[in-house]
């Protein structure tokens, strides 16, 4: 007979805690630092922001700083991805709610979002 041994269990919540206020802290100080960057380093400043307050669900704020990384530098990379994300929870908060006019808002920006990748990956740029 084999014996193996119990495996620990891990509370991935308990190891994953972020500290909300401290994060805010971090993400404030990125914004005062973006004032004085350059492009390459604006856009990787943006791109922290974006994932920062996302991470903590600052759905509109993390929106606002992944527009503007991609308005900036339209390669495809994980501002895309995130932000396709970030329209499709908006899109389905206003769906629950049955707000068609917001409905169609975020449907207008998944497309234009959409039409930006195809673009990028034919090198329209």
């Amino acid at each position: 007979m084999f014996f193996f041994k119990k495996k620990k269990e891990i509370d991935l919540k308990e190891e994953i805690k972020i500290d909300k206020e401290d994060l805010i802290l971090v993400l404030n100080k990125e914004e005062e630092e973006l004032e004085k960057a350059n492009l390459e380093d604006k856009i990787k400043i943006l791109n922290k922001l974006g994932e920062g307050y996302f991470s903590i669900n600052e759905i509109d704020k993390s929106i606002y700083f992944y527009e503007q990384s991609i308005s900036q530098c339209k390669e495809l990379g994980k501002a895309f991805t995130d932000l396709m994300k970030l329209y499709n929870i908006k899109r389905k908060e206003f769906a629950e709610k049955k707000d068609d006019v917001n409905v169609k808002i975020y449907m207008d920006k998944i497309d234009e979002l959409m039409k930006l990748s195809k673009d990028s990956i034919r090198g329209k740029f």
